[in-house]
């Protein structure tokens, strides 16, 4: 997820499909730059849109956890507004979010493994390293003089 030319976080995107999986009228999205200086708290540069009911659910800013923004929604989701309610969310939310990254590095790995399974070559390189066909490690293949 960026906005313009401004990069964000592995995390913040995982929080952007977590967000989306929990519910697809839910999304994340930076606040856009012009808009900066009607915020409130001007810390809190993203935002959480309900698509469905055309209004933003909340404001968070860079330096919370997705998973404690994660929890909020969460939490606001619920008709209590009690400790108890609100510590369940955040562990879920953080769960959540531990499983969505999970779900990418398995996936990553599923498409080495298929690289690898499609290799045709004795030697091949990954990483910037080379390997054989035995998935030995044989350097990065760069020699000094």
């Amino acid at each position: 997820m960026s906005h313009g030319h401004e990069w964000v976080s592995q995390e913040f995107e995982n929080l952007a499909h977590v967000l989306n999986d929990y519910d697809p009228n839910l999304y994340l999205e930076m606040v856009p730059s012009s808009e900066w200086d009607n915020l409130v708290d001007k810390t809190k540069v993203f935002r959480v849109v309900d698509t469905k009911r055309k209004h933003i659910v909340l404001y968070a800013s860079m330096i919370e956890s997705p998973a404690d923004i994660l929890g909020r929604v969460w939490a606001m989701d619920q008709n209590k507004n009690d400790v108890v309610t609100m510590m369940d969310a955040k562990n879920r939310a953080a769960e959540a979010l531990k499983a969505n990254k999970m779900a990418d590095e398995l996936e990553a790995q599923r498409d080495f493994a298929l690289f690898i399974a499609k290799n045709q070559k004795s030697r091949w390189k990954h990483d910037g390293k080379i390997y054989d066909e035995h998935f030995r490690n044989q350097g990065s293949g760069k020699t000094y003089l």
